[in-house]
């Protein structure tokens, strides 16, 4: 009897050990995305590849409208390449040059709509009902012991 139990939890461990874990990892989403973390190639004449311009962030405050494009902060009315900086809204900036204007979105994937009213019932002050009528409240009866 007991050898049949051993035999059976030996065989019963075998099995489960033997099966490969099939876990997936899963991605680490605090990670910054692959693009900020790839390596900068140098052109063999040594000159630094320009980054195409993406707008990164944007700093407004009361005395202060500036964003962060390609890494390097620039001021309202600042340069970036041959670019002027023009315009710094909430979610977006413009660039103008000597050709045209450029648009630059901070979340060019997002859509932003305008903003939704929510409509609501107005609260009833206590004891009255829709019709304006005053309704009673029911009574409270405390026993006392």
């Amino acid at each position: 009897m007991m050898r049949n139990l051993f035999r059976t939890t030996l065989a019963l461990t075998t099995v489960l050990f033997s099966v490969p874990a099939t876990a997936e990892e899963l991605p680490d989403p605090t990670r910054p995305p692959a693009s900020l973390a790839a390596p900068v190639v140098v052109p063999a004449d040594g000159a630094a590849a320009k980054q195409p311009a993406g707008l990164q962030s944007i700093i407004i405050s009361k005395n202060r409208r500036a964003a962060i494009i390609g890494g390097e902060t620039v001021e309202l009315g600042g340069k970036y390449g041959d670019a002027k900086l023009i315009e710094v809204n909430e979610g977006n900036v413009v660039l103008r040059n000597a050709q045209d204007r450029q648009v630059l979105t901070l979340f060019p994937d997002v859509k932003i709509t305008g903003k939704q009213e929510i409509k609501t019932k107005p609260q009833l002050p206590a004891g009255e009902s829709q019709s304006g009528k005053r309704v009673s409240k029911p009574a409270v009866h405390q026993e006392k012991r």
